[in-house]
């Protein structure tokens, strides 16, 4: 019979205890609780142990029943990230039981997305079915194309409206969360392209970052690696909800007409639809950067911009049909936006280049045609 012993003390080895845990959960273990009338005192610190022992279970008992319940969920669980605790929920039933309870989730949700502790979001989260669980299962962090999965025909009707909730950070350090409401059933929004933007016309954000010049590529790379952004949209009508930013920045264009700065985001929803969100950053160079534009837009491979109607039907496949994938790094977010940009440049070559070729045996048939008719009449005179 394997033995190992586990001392546990104060706050510091609650991180230790949730990892051994959680690693050691699969394998059938029972934790028995050794030292339950304070332990040994740790000398010079004044911390009180306590010592379990991990011993082989043969009877299949589950080692959740055994840890005791102060440690694991006022010290183990509220120390995981969302991540972890989701796998943790679902490697078995007693685990899936304490590990979507709402309090953990909603606390995770309101550090990685304040705009979800607006009273809107905040509302509309507590109907879906798992309440926060829910919404961060649906959102974190962004969708990935399942090819070989057929998309569903919903059989819902367009949602009357939907709901974004938005986040940009510095840094890892959220500064700025708006919610913003679209209504889509009216006719402006079906039959004009998708084009959302969060900001009121006069409305800018500041920030404490400085303005950098065209030339400054310090300044802009140092942008690009921290800059980052969350858009949630939500459909309140299915209870569902996806994350439409990949977080990390995949462009930066410099506009010299209007000497703005513009920071792109984007994400494909669909094998050959691209979402493209827009951040406008102005200002003088060396002083304040001001954000004055957060906008979203779809745009298919032929580089037309995705109609509203269009776009719900794409958002809704996106929120039924895709599955998660964990936030990649800077590179390869920069990588599947250049190789979406070069598939959509090689697609308007060779559709330019068969205008081309038309218009060619178009002319060589007007050739024809007149030397036909030029024969036609010299012989008719």
């Amino acid at each position: 019979m394997a033995l190992t012993e586990l001392a546990i003390g104060g706050f510091d080895d609650m991180e230790g205890l949730a990892v051994l845990f959680l690693s050691r959960a699969a394998d059938a273990k029972t934790i028995v609780n050794r030292d339950q009338q304070g332990g040994v005192e740790d000398g010079g610190h004044g911390h009180c142990w306590r010592t379990y022992k991990l011993v082989e279970n043969n009877n299949n008992t589950s080692l959740i029943t055994l840890l005791p319940s102060d440690i694991f969920n006022s010290h183990v669980l509220p120390r995981l990230d969302g991540p972890t605790l989701t796998s943790a929920a679902f490697s078995s039933s007693e685990l899936h039981t304490l590990c979507t309870r709402n309090h953990l989730w909603q606390k995770i949700c309101s550090a990685t997305w304040p705009s979800l502790n607006h009273p809107l979001t905040a509302s509309l989260i507590s109907t879906f079915p798992a309440g926060h669980f829910s919404i961060f299962s649906h959102s974190f962090p962004s969708p990935s194309i399942n090819h070989n999965r057929p998309i569903p025909t919903s059989s819902l009707p367009p949602p009357p409206e939907l709901i974004s909730a938005v986040d940009l950070y510095y840094q890892g350090k959220p500064f700025f969360s708006k919610v913003h409401v679209t209504v889509t059933r009216k006719t402006w929004f079906l039959s004009t392209p998708l084009w959302l933007d969060i900001l009121e016309p006069n409305e800018v954000v500041p920030t404490d970052l400085k303005f950098p010049g065209n030339d400054d590529v310090e300044l802009l790379k140092h942008l690009e690696e921290n800059l980052t952004l969350s858009w949630i949209m939500i459909d309140p009508s299915s209870k569902r909800a996806v994350n439409l930013s990949g977080r990390s920045v995949v462009s930066t264009r410099w506009q010299s007409l209007t000497e703005e700065l513009e920071v792109v985001y984007a994400v494909m929803v669909e094998e050959e639809v691209q979402c493209g969100i827009k951040v406008t950053c102005c200002g003088k160079v060396g002083g304040a950067m001001h954000v004055r534009e957060i906008s979203l837009t779809m745009e298919d491979m032929d580089g037309r911009h995705v109609m509203g109607k269009e776009s719900m039907v794409i958002l809704q496949r996106a929120m039924e049909s895709v599955k998660r994938k964990r936030v990649g790094g800077i590179i390869e977010a920069k990588e599947s936006y250049e190789k979406f940009c070069e598939r959509k440049r090689e697609r308007r070559e060779r559709l330019i280049k068969r205008h081309k070729t038309l218009d060619r045996v178009a002319d060589s048939m007007l050739v024809v045609f007149t030397i036909v008719a030029l024969l036609a009449w010299f012989r008719m005179s």
